[in-house]
């Protein structure tokens, strides 16, 4: 068990309530998304030949319909960014566990464990007057072998990077691409969560009455004035 040390526990607390904040914010993210991903098949499914964007073609003698997504640049009125694609594709690309929602799963899994490895950790290593690297978190750690898949190979988890996997093993298999669904996506919430609650517990995760970490779904922390008063 690590020495109780409250006065270091209350200096952890506003860091990593900047990071429940910040996970929390990564999960709003990702529903919003989803929510936009399906509007976009809901539109394209009922009206092939008007969504959010004009079309220019429409649906003929069993012809694939051509969307055509157009964006002006404000700040150069005559310039126009546009995307052309079947219909399939963009139904495909839209789809649950398609091409937009795995960018954004991606995404938030590299920025979630960039902002624990460059923000988070050193300033609870300062804190503990230890190393950055002398706080390993598992789930943080599983984060890292998926972030280095991710960016390093094409999102292809190896056989041996696989076998490091100590909590998040069944979200990918060795040598595929990592494709999360759902579930899966809030398993990693789930598992930051547990993190964070594994560095809350630090110095007093052994007392009478303590919960376990794995046990945690879900983490907040009060802000308390010097009054007493929560905020």
């Amino acid at each position: 068990m690590s020495e109780i040390n409250f006065d270091k526990a209350k200096e952890e607390l506003p860091i990593l309530r900047g990071f429940i904040d910040f996970v929390n914010k990564q999960a709003s993210v990702y529903m919003d998304c989803q929510n936009g991903f399906e509007g976009n098949t809901v539109r394209i499914e009922r009206q092939v030949a008007r969504v959010t964007f004009p079309t220019r073609k429409e649906m003929r003698d069993g012809q694939e319909i051509i969307v055509w997504d157009t964006m002006e640049d404000p700040s150069q009125p005559e310039i126009i960014h546009s995307s052309i694609r079947k219909s399939s594709t963009f139904l495909a690309d839209n789809a649950e566990a398609g091409f937009n929602e795995q960018q954004i799963c991606w995404a938030i899994i590299v920025f979630i464990f960039a902002y624990w490895d460059e923000e988070v950790r050193p300033a609870i290593a300062r804190v503990r007057g230890v190393e950055p690297n002398d706080i390993r978190i598992d789930a943080l750690g599983d984060l890292r072998i998926l972030r280095k898949a991710i960016v390093h190979a094409k999102g292809v988890v190896t056989a041996t990077e696989h076998a490091k996997l100590k909590g998040l093993a069944d979200l990918a298999r060795p040598g595929e691409k990592l494709v999360l669904s759902h579930d899966q996506m809030h398993k990693v919430f789930v598992s930051v969560k547990n993190a964070i609650a594994q560095v809350l517990l630090h110095y007093n995760g052994g007392l009478p009455g303590a919960p376990s970490p794995n046990d945690i779904v879900d983490v907040a922390i009060q802000t308390v004035s010097r009054h007493g008063k929560r905020s």
